[in-house]
């Protein structure tokens, strides 16, 4: 124990806990009481040896909160009462809001969790750290040597008794505004009559690497202990800084299961799909078209992950997207290999060059047009949107290659087998149907190992395949039924454009996680009754001269403007130069006197303390700020015009002055999305564009594939409105991804109009459908079943996925299959020759 003075002409006991500042210390007496002292003050009592991180337990001092700055305080990561080097933001926050419904003369169960040795409700917990025990005590932010907890002051007895006595003033009292921590108030006449929530917020210190890990261990410290917390009539809510991480992460791995449902699910349907008997199933080869997508997705997360792409969680929609790919460019394949049939007297590897002389343009069209769309992504200003692109970007490229390496091999043995007529459970060889019966096989045996090659298309495929090209050519060429589909386009695109006029931009941080998690919860009930307000730093640099008339003169008018804009509250300004310019110690003679009398001002008003940071040499002020606080908005785009306003207030000011808070990160992705969406979307869609040239050499076919695609965009655009969905990094990815499925079916009818057989529109449109629109629906129809258990995940991330992706899906098939043929059946290019497989055969 060091004797030394409080003040009062005589000695107590007392220990020196912490330093505040340089060559300031806090001391502990033992009746609990606080000081602050300086060095020479200790040496005066008896020379003292001040020992770093020692345990605390000093009650917060009143006048800690005593100012304008509680709303100010609430926010993570800024503004907080701590030591501070030449950091200014270097604390982080966690928060409970205990509610209750209970009358107003009822005081408030005090858990032991939020007591210490000393009577304060600071959370009581022990935190191991490297073999090491400690407290809130050890880790918290401070001022004035003593832990700072904003609104905890609501909650002792001397408050208590102050308001059963209806002496407690709102939303202001004793120059505090209590409304940042109270929420559904009720007052009459000024004076708080009842509050159901009340919102405490522990600060923890982050000035070093050390303080960051125990600050993050006394998290997750505090998130088990409040998650078991019982109480009989108040409920928490609670939080941490990084509980949105924590829960995000938790929500998407946890929906990673649905991926294993989705490959069963394509598996069975491509089993159904395949059709034919025991000898002409395309079980075997369907199987292999999934898998071959399986490797591409492993293929991609091991490569990228292999140079060191971090692992976003929206990067978790990939694999759902990839097998979608996968599978429509399996049954493209299989279809173009259903019309060699006829062709039975060739080799198998000349009608694997048939398959893919017509099957090959549309795929790799598909797939550039896909790759381009995600390597258009990469250049996004958002890591996540950097990093989904690219390891989707590349999970497509060996998707394509699985497809072209892997699944043609498997489709030539299958072909071999088939050729051989054998079964395609034992390999062995066996006999139709007739031959059976006249060898007076058993009706089992002739169920169950009667099978023949297929001699034409239509043999061996079932209803999904068959059903386009026996009833869309017979719609098609009736006026009426174009009549009807162009109605029908016309009103959706009715709707679609009104939808793209209302959608809203950005991003609800509480539907990241699932409605059942505990950061939901806070957030929905802080968002209801809580404002939103935030602080509107502005910092002033190194070169700033204090002294200068003109300098003060260019600070006043930009304060003054700021106060002047609708998103600030005027009177709200929190500023050390216009408190220090108000005392009798203010000296501007020179920049000298100017730092003396500073730190004059500071020994006598601790409220500043963070808010100046001196020079290594003590001598001069490197860098400063002051603040206003925005009004309680709620909606973000709004919040984001007042980051912008005041940044446009700072770069037109001859100061060397900028605006941050750490909210403003967020804001930054409501300002730059739709820009940056449009750009993204419109370079992806000429580079398709461009693509789609080279390989459909006819002017009008490139633009009705443009067409199309401009048409499903608008689409989703519109129905992100009608979805219930915002414009945000999420959305954005699912927006260029469309970009490249919107292209694909499109292509393939097109494609298939290009090489198909016919003298005129009407018979080549025929054709076309006959070739694409069968393995249009499979694929649509795999991809909607790749994407449907994500109905059930509780994921922000993945359902918005699905929506959208059903939207693409459903937009690009009924493009594709219905309008797209239409408009070739009118104005499609003619030809005047025929082209056959076997021109195109080397």
């Amino acid at each position: 124990m060091q004797p030394i003075q409080t003040g009062r002409k005589e000695w107590n006991e007392a220990t020196v806990t912490d330093e505040i500042k340089p060559r300031t210390y806090a001391v502990r007496s033992d009746n609990g009481h606080c000081f602050k002292r300086n060095r020479q003050q200790l040496r005066l009592a008896r020379k003292s040896r001040v020992e770093d991180d020692v345990n605390l337990e000093i009650p917060t001092f009143p006048n800690c909160q005593s100012s304008r700055r509680s709303r100010d305080d609430e926010l993570i990561q800024e503004k907080q009462c701590v030591q501070s080097s030449a950091n200014l933001s270097n604390t982080q926050t966690d928060s409970v809001i205990p509610t209750r419904d209970v009358p107003k003369n009822t005081s408030s169960p005090k858990s032991d969790m939020f007591k210490t040795k000393s009577g304060r409700r600071y959370p009581y917990i022990n935190v191991t750290y490297e073999g090491v025990v400690f407290k809130y005590d050890d880790v918290c932010a401070r001022q004035n040597g003593s832990c700072f907890a904003s609104g905890e002051f609501l909650t002792t007895d001397a408050v208590y008794n102050v308001y059963l006595s209806g002496g407690i003033t709102y939303p202001n009292w004793n120059n505090i505004d209590i409304s940042a921590f109270l929420g559904q108030v009720g007052s009459t006449g000024g004076k708080l009559v009842s509050a159901k929530y009340l919102s405490i917020s522990f600060n923890l210190r982050t000035d070093s690497v050390v303080y960051k890990a125990k600050a993050r261990a006394w998290e997750e410290e505090f998130l088990k202990k409040v998650a078991t917390l019982g109480t009989t009539s108040t409920r928490i809510n609670y939080a941490t800084s990084h509980s949105l991480d924590t829960e995000l992460n938790k929500n998407t791995n946890g929906d990673i299961v649905f991926f294993s449902i989705t490959f069963t699910l394509m598996i069975t349907y491509a089993t159904v799909v395949a059709g034919g008997d025991v000898v002409s199933s395309r079980t075997w080869a369907s199987w292999a078209g999934v898998m071959a997508a399986g490797f591409g997705i492993m293929s991609s997360f091991g490569l990228v992950s292999l140079c060191g792409v971090k692992f976003v969680n929206i990067v978790g929609v990939t694999p759902f997207l990839i097998i979608g790919i996968g599978v429509d460019d399996m049954f493209l394949l299989m279809s173009s290999w259903a019309e060699t049939y006829p062709h039975r007297d060739k080799t198998v590897a000349s009608r694997m060059g048939m398959t893919f002389s017509t099957a090959g343009i549309g795929i790799t069209i598909t797939s550039l047009t896909d790759l381009k769309a995600f390597l258009t992504g990469v250049s996004s200003v958002f890591l996540s949107v950097r990093n989904f692109c690219l390891y989707t970007g590349v999970a497509v490229i060996f998707c394509y290659l699985y497809q072209c390496l892997f699944f043609p091999p498997c489709l030539a043995i299958h072909g071999r087998r088939v050729n051989s007529n054998r079964h395609c459970m034992t390999c062995l060889k066996t006999k139709s149907r007739a031959k059976l019966r006249q060898d007076g096989a058993s009706t089992c045996r002739v169920f169950c190992f009667r099978g023949s090659p297929p001699t034409e298309r239509g043999q061996d495929e079932r209803f999904f395949e068959t059903l386009p090209r026996t009833y869309l050519p017979r719609m098609l060429r009736s006026v009426g039924g174009k009549v009807i589909l162009i109605v029908l386009f016309l009103a959706y695109l009715e709707v679609s454009i009104w939808g793209t006029l209302n959608f809203k931009q950005g991003l609800i941080l509480k539907n990241l996680v699932s409605t059942d998690s505990y950061y939901h919860s806070f957030s929905e009930i802080y968002d209801a009754y809580f404002s939103s307000a935030f602080p509107v730093p502005f910092v002033f640099g190194p070169t700033t001269n204090y002294t200068d008339k003109n300098t003060v003169d260019n600070i006043e008018s930009l304060v003054n403007s700021a106060k002047t804009d609708s998103g600030v509250v005027e009177n709200s300004l929190i500023c050390w130069f216009d408190s220090y310019r108000a005392t009798t110690v203010y000296d501007n003679n020179s920049t000298t006197a100017f730092v003396s009398g500073l730190k004059t001002f500071f020994t006598t008003t601790t409220l500043f303390d963070n808010d100046v940071v001196f020079d290594s040499t003590d001598t001069d002020i490197k860098a400063s700020r002051c603040y206003l606080l925005s009004t309680n908005i709620k909606e973000s785009n709004a919040q984001a015009d007042v980051m912008v306003r005041m940044r446009a207030l700072a770069d037109n000011s001859p100061l060397s002055v900028y605006t941050f808070h750490p909210a403003y990160i967020f804001f930054e992705q409501y300002v730059a999305i739709l820009p940056s969406t449009l750009q993204t979307v419109g370079v992806a869609l000429v580079v398709m564009t461009v693509i789609t040239c080279i390989f459909l050499p006819h002017p009008l076919l490139v633009f009705l594939v443009v067409l199309n695609v401009v048409s499903i965009l608008v689409g989703i655009f519109g129905f992100l409105y009608i979805w219930g969905l915002s414009l945000s990094s999420v959305t954005m990815i699912h927006l260029i991804m469309s970009v490249g499925f919107s292209v694909d079916f499109s292509v393939h009818v097109c494609s298939a109009y290009m090489i198909g057989e016919g003298k005129d529109r009407r018979a080549k449109t025929e054709s076309a459908i006959v070739h694409a629109a069968g393995p249009i629906l499979n694929g649509g129809m795999s991809s909607f079943l790749g994407v449907l258990v994500l109905v059930f995940s509780k994921s922000y991330i993945f359902n918005s996925f699905f929506k959208i992706m059903f939207t693409v899906i459903l937009f690009g098939m009924l493009h594709a299959v219905f309008l797209l043929p239409v408009i070739l059946s009118i104005l499609g290019p003619g030809t005047k020759s025929k082209i056959s497989h076997a021109s195109l055969l080397p």
